[in-house]
């Protein structure tokens, strides 16, 4: 692992860590919490699964069902926030992301798991009101699936060392060159 004493080394341990998190069930960076500006103006939060990291390009992608409110947040404000915690490492990382959906292929489709297809489809759409927790028929639809890509433009680290604690920015637009800021 690279280190965290170093601009490039805590770079390169938010580019590790959250490659493990596709790659590892277990690994903190598999389930980041995405926040989006709620349709009311407030923030919304909520976990989700890391499906892929392109450190190249810069970029993470999630799964949604196109009928989740996540979806009309994203249409209405791209913009986001993608947040990890390491407890182990204690380190956050905080990635800000813009944020774009798009319908899933068949080929994506046919990576999902059959079980983990069910989130993807059914009556009535995520987050709708039902009478009773059984009130909902989880009915796979592919035509439901949508991958979401959010292009990170700035990664926030904050790392509770035991000698001192240490905070650093990269910004896409200075090619993630980093800098340190204070505690």
């Amino acid at each position: 692992m690279s280190d965290l004493t170093t601009l490039e080394g805590t770079l390169g341990q938010v580019w590790q860590r959250l490659a493990r998190g596709v790659a590892d069930r277990r690994s903190p960076a598999r389930h980041p919490v995405l926040a989006t500006v709620g349709r009311g103006g407030g923030a919304e939060a909520r976990t989700v699964v890391l499906r892929g990291v392109d450190a190249a390009a810069g970029a993470l992608t999630f799964h949604t069902d196109l009928a989740s409110a996540k979806v009309a947040e994203i249409a209405a404000e791209p913009r986001g926030t993608v947040l990890i915690w390491d407890a182990k490492a204690q380190l956050q990382m905080r990635l800000r992301v813009v944020l774009a959906v798009r319908n899933g292929t068949q080929a994506e489709w046919a990576a999902v798991p059959e079980g983990a297809q069910r989130v993807y489809g059914g009556t009535p759409a995520p987050g709708a009101e039902i009478a009773r927790p059984d009130a909902h028929d989880p009915a796979p639809d592919p035509t439901r699936f949508a991958v979401v890509t959010a292009q990170v433009d700035a990664i926030e680290t904050l790392h509770l060392g035991q000698d001192r604690h240490r905070r650093a920015l990269f910004r896409r637009a200075d090619g993630f060159r980093g800098v340190w800021l204070a505690p």
